[in-house]
C-alpha cells in the first residue's frame, strides 16, 4: 500500500493527472429524461400544427390539443400515436375493433390512477416514469450479478440514452412491460417462483411478448430442481403457476369475444385488418428485410432523399428499410453475445422475442416498428453493454446515441412516425 511519502516522492507525475469526474448513475438517467422533455417541447413550439393531426385519424379525439398552450407543449414527448389509443381505452373501454390490438393492463392502470389524479394523461406519464425507474433498478441488479458493476452501469446508460428511449416515458407500454419482464427474471433468480409467475402474467396482459416469459421461467425452475428427466419430479405446485401468463391472455381474448369483437380480435386486428400486418414467418421476414434494406440503401446512394419533409413520414420507405435492417443486424449480433455471455434463460427469452417480432410484418416494410420492439429485449442490452465495455466503446456509443435521441424525439413530437 502506498503512503503519503511514496506519493510525494513520485513527484508531479501523479498530482498533475486531472481528476476524473464521475456523474452519479441516477443523475445521468434523469439527464436523459430532461433531454427528451426539452427536445420535444422545442419541437412542439416551432412546429406548425396541422389539422391532419386530428382529421387524419392520428388523434381523432384531439387529446394532444386539449391540454392548453403549456400542457400541449409539455405533453409533446408523451402523447402521440399509440398513446391516443391507450387513453381512449382507459376512458371508454374497447369501443372500436382497432383498439383490441392493445393489451389491457396499462390502460386499466391509467383508468385507476387517472381517477385519483383527475387526469388520464398525467396518470399515463406517472405509470411510465415510475415503471422505467423500477425497471432500471432491477435491470442494474441483474446485470451486476451476471456481468459485474461496470457493465451494469453501462447497461442502464445505454438503455436510458437509446435513440428511441423516449418511448419509456411516453404513454406507451414499453416501460411497464420492461419493469414486469425484468421483475419476473429478478424474482425467479431469487427462488421466488410463484411471484415470478404472477409478474409474468401481468407482463402478458401488458404486451403480446409477455407470454414468452413462460419459457425462461420454466427453464430456471427446471434447472433449480436439478434438471430432472422425469416430468412428475419437475411438476409441482410452483410449476403449475406457469399456466398463469397464457391463462391471463386467454382471459383477455374471452373478454373481447364477450364484447362482440371475436375470439382472436387482437391477432386479427393487429395483423390484418387495421395495421396492415401479415404473417410471413421468421425465415421469410429475414429474407424480405434483407432484400428491402439493401434495395433501400441502393436507392439512397442513387439519389433518393433519405429524409422526407412530410409531417408524418420521417424517412423514405427505402431508407427506413435500411435502418431497420441495421437494427436487425445489431440485434442478431447481440443475440450471439447473449448466448455466449449470459445464462441460458436470458438467451432463450431474447431468441423468442426476436422470433415473434420477425414473424409478421407490413408488405414493403417488413420490419416496421422492430426497433421499438427491441427496446424491451433487455438481455440484448446486457450483452451489448458487456461487449462495448470490454472494448471501451461505451462513451462513444453514448455520445452518438444521445444525438440520435434528440433527433428522434423532435420528430416524434411533431407527429412523424418513428416506430
Amino acid at each position: 500500500m502506498s503512503t503519503i511519502a511514496d506519493r510525494d516522492a513520485a513527484g508531479p507525475a501523479i498530482t498533475s493527472r486531472p481528476a476524473r469526474i464521475r456523474i452519479p448513475l441516477w443523475a445521468a438517467v434523469i439527464a436523459s429524461r430532461l433531454i427528451v422533455l426539452a427536445a420535444a417541447a422545442t419541437a412542439a413550439l416551432f412546429t406548425q400544427r396541422v389539422n391532419g393531426w386530428e382529421l387524419g385519424g392520428r388523434d381523432p379525439y384531439r387529446l394532444s390539443s386539449s391540454l392548453g398552450s403549456v400542457g400541449n407543449v409539455l405533453a409533446a414527448s408523451v402523447l402521440r400515436w399509440d398513446s391516443v389509443h391507450y387513453i381512449n381505452i382507459a376512458q371508454h373501454g374497447y369501443t372500436h375493433p382497432a383498439n383490441t390490438a392493445f393489451y389491457p393492463l396499462y390502460p386499466l392502470l391509467i383508468r385507476v390512477i387517472g381517477w385519483v389524479v383527475r387526469s388520464y394523461v398525467l396518470a399515463g406519464v406517472l405509470i411510465s416514469v415510475a415503471s422505467f425507474a423500477v425497471a432500471l433498478v432491477l435491470l442494474h441488479r441483474l446485470a451486476k450479478e451476471e456481468l459485474g458493476a461496470r457493465v451494469a452501469n453501462s447497461t442502464v446508460l445505454l438503455l436510458a440514452f437509446a435513440p428511441l428511449s423516449f418511448f419509456f416515458t411516453a404513454i406507451y407500454t414499453e416501460s411497464l412491460f420492461l419493469a414486469l419482464s425484468v421483475g419476473a427474471f429478478y424474482l425467479a433468480r431469487r427462488q421466488r417462483f410463484a411471484w415470478a409467475c404472477v409478474t409474468a402474467a401481468a407482463a402478458a396482459l401488458t404486451h403480446v411478448e409477455g407470454v414468452l416469459l413462460v419459457a425462461p421461467l420454466a427453464y430456471m425452475y427446471w434447472r433449480d430442481q436439478g434438471r430432472p428427466l422425469v416430468l412428475r419430479r419437475f411438476w409441482s405446485w410452483p410449476a403449475t403457476l406457469l399456466v398463469l401468463p397464457p391463462t391471463a391472455v386467454a382471459g383477455f381474448f374471452v373478454y373481447l369475444h364477450s364484447q362482440g369483437w371475436g375470439w382472436l380480435a387482437p391477432v386479427v386486428n393487429a395483423n390484418f385488418r387495421y395495421y396492415g400486418r401479415t404473417t410471413l414467418t421468421t425465415p421469410v421476414m429475414l429474407w424480405q428485410a434483407t432484400d428491402a434494406g439493401i434495395t433501400g440503401l441502393l436507392q439512397t446512394l442513387q439519389g433518393t432523399k433519405p429524409i422526407t419533409p412530410s409531417t408524418e413520414v420521417l424517412f423514405s420507405i427505402g431508407f427506413q428499410n435500411t435502418v431497420y435492417l441495421g437494427v436487425l443486424v445489431i440485434s442478431l449480433t447481440a443475440l450471439v453475445a447473449t448466448w455466449r455471455r449470459l445464462p441460458r434463460e436470458y438467451a432463450i427469452y431474447a431468441t423468442l422475442v426476436i422470433v415473434v417480432c420477425t414473424w409478421r410484418g407490413v408488405v414493403g416494410r417488413p420490419l416496421v416498428s422492430y426497433d421499438r420492439y427491441m427496446l424491451v429485449a433487455f438481455p440484448l442490452w446486457m450483452a451489448a453493454a458487456a461487449w462495448l465495455d470490454k472494448r471501451r466503446l461505451t462513451p462513444t456509443v453514448l455520445q452518438i446515441s444521445s444525438l440520435m435521441l434528440v433527433f428522434y424525439t423532435v420528430e416524434f413530437a411533431r407527429w412523424a412516425f418513428i416506430a
